[in-house]
């Protein structure tokens, strides 16, 4: 419907979609007010592609992908390096002071819930996994440096993945599933 120029139907699906594009975002850029301005830009961005999204086949990932786009234009613009940060073993979420105490506690307690997951992952699965997100490897270049098949690094790239999935889901059920797999691919 959103396809269809239907402002009733846009505005819904801002309703519906306005929470969890702002924390993704706040994912990026650990601010508010960048957050505010990178999801209006996105919402706007996707009604004014809304003629050509009747080719797309899942909006959400669609509206996902598009404000990861715009808050790494936001980044290049401000010339801040914000992006969540790795360290050897964990992932760190850098809680700002400007920030409310809730989203500060959500912060914390995914950080550990995440933590805990790539802990308990078993040792290959879970070197595989911090390589992509650490180093950034692709799975070809992760493949050659382990002296593995690639199809090897995509499988334990995908149990990483279902088990973070797994563990997240319950405590942060209002996040769908495609924005699980966005935040954390």
């Amino acid at each position: 419907m959103v396809a269809d120029d239907n402002r009733l139907a846009f505005t819904m699906f801002y309703d519906l979609y306005y929470d969890q594009s702002f924390r993704f975002a706040y994912y990026f850029l650990k601010d508010t007010e960048a957050c505010r301005e990178v999801v209006a830009e996105a919402f706007f961005s996707v009604w004014q592609s809304r003629l050509k999204l009747k080719d797309i086949e899942n909006i959400e990932t669609y509206l996902f992908v598009t404000v990861r786009n715009e808050s790494t234009r936001y980044l290049t613009r401000t010339t801040k390096s914000q992006f969540v940060s790795l360290d050897d073993t964990s992932l760190q979420f850098t809680a700002r002071e400007n920030e409310s105490p809730d989203d500060n506690l959500l912060i914390e307690e995914m950080e550990k819930i995440l933590n805990r997951v790539i802990d308990e992952l078993p040792e290959k699965c879970r070197l595989i996994f911090l390589l992509a997100r650490q180093d950034g490897l692709k799975p070809k270049e992760i493949a050659e440096r382990l002296s593995i098949n690639e199809s090897t690094v995509r499988v334990q790239m995908k149990i990483a993945i279902d088990k973070i999935v797994t563990n997240l889901k319950p405590h942060f059920p209002d996040i769908t599933f495609t924005l699980l797999l966005t935040y954390i691919t």
